[in-house]
């Protein structure tokens, strides 16, 4: 399903290539309909913000939220498992049912890193992809809860994330999770996921081939 394509793209770091591409993003979510009315009305004022504003101002935004808070970061383990070791299993196995689809991440993303999982979601079945969002629903939930009290446009993606999975989460996890970490602390970054972007070219053209080809955003390559 694109629609999880587009919303990986609309969660990345801006670049003027995506805000060429909002008119196509929208024709797709408007297309494959798999997002209710009321989260797709709630996308509209990002995606023109993605499409008017100018690029500096929209990096500058992007960067002050999900790169300078560990409460919102992008990489949903990091809400999970922290700085233990538990977490750098959990992106060798999440990386390995990646591959297990013939799938390998080729930008310099982690594993777990929010758009990358999307755009792993859009190359499964629809039912299949609404049931694996589901397991990062507790997550999900917690920072949309946490943009909207930011009062930023880009709680509508988390927001409509969390109305596609199809499984709640506990609420004991979704309480645990809802508890604000240091503001200050910019996430942790493990030095063994830190990868070269890999540099390949496609001949498709438009915005759901061009996603792939990104350094900046979720990118899988073909697994032999």
């Amino acid at each position: 399903m694109n629609t999880y394509r587009v919303l990986a793209a609309v969660l990345s770091y801006p670049s003027e290539d995506l805000a060429a591409d909002v008119n196509e993003m929208t024709a797709i979510l408007d297309q494959e309909g798999i997002l209710g009315p009321g989260d797709r009305q709630a996308l509209s004022p990002l995606l023109a913000d993605l499409q008017q504003m100018d690029i500096y101002d929209l990096q500058a935004r992007y960067g002050e939220l999900f790169d300078q808070s560990r409460s919102l970061s992008l990489n949903l383990f990091e809400h999970i498992h922290g700085e233990s070791l538990d977490r750098g299993q959990a992106m060798v196995d999440l990386q390995e049912r990646y591959r297990a689809r013939g799938l390998e991440p080729s930008s310099t993303e982690l594993p777990d890193h929010l758009p990358v999982f999307l755009e792993y979601l859009s190359e499964l079945p629809a039912e299949e992809a609404r049931s694996e969002l589901a397991e990062a629903r507790a997550v999900i939930a917690a920072l949309a809860k946490r943009l909207r009290r930011r009062a930023t446009p880009y709680a509508a993606v988390l927001e409509a994330l969390a109305h596609l999975a199809e499984e709640a989460a506990p609420s004991a996890d979704l309480a645990e999770l809802t508890q604000e970490t240091p503001e200050s602390d910019p996430p942790t970054v493990d030095a063994q996921w830190q990868e070269e972007p890999v540099d390949f070219s496609r001949k498709e053209k438009g915005f759901v081939r061009r996603q792939r080809a990104r350094a900046q955003g979720a990118a899988f390559r073909g697994h032999p």
